[in-house]
């Protein structure tokens, strides 16, 4: 199900907003928020975000069921966390996953989100690798 027109959920003003005051590092790969219906259904848009030197880019692109090979992670939402994520940012993320409302997808490995410049935003959210 695409969220509608007028669905604040998914608005891209309002979490560029979020974005923007959170500080996002300068990567080379997005990170990706899809809804949880959208996800289900193989069909939907994918809101995607990155920082560069200058601030924090945002885009979206259809979902088909699969990202492209330059987003870096998914964060697939219900509508709890695509309502409380972008009114007070990524502190929530930690519980918002236990809670079982989001759902992180890391698309690339460890060496790979280095590379991009995320592992540390990776850390900071409180999501890790296994050492094994």
């Amino acid at each position: 199900m695409n969220p509608a027109p007028d669905d604040s959920r998914f608005d891209p003003l309002r979490w560029q907003a979020m974005l923007d005051a959170q500080g996002v590092p300068a990567a080379h790969a997005w990170i990706g928020v899809l809804a949880r219906d959208d996800y289900a259904a193989r069909s939907g848009t994918l809101l995607l975000w990155r920082g560069t030197m200058g601030g924090t880019e945002l885009c979206e692109r259809p979902w088909l069921g699969a990202a492209d090979r330059d987003v870096a992670m998914l964060l697939v939402l219900d509508d709890e966390a695509a309502a409380r994520l972008p009114e007070q940012g990524f502190a929530q993320i930690p519980a918002l996953i236990r809670g079982g409302h989001l759902h992180p997808y890391m698309l690339m490995t460890l060496d790979q989100l280095e590379e991009a410049g995320l592992d540390d935003f990776v850390e900071d959210l409180g999501l890790v690798f296994p050492k094994h």
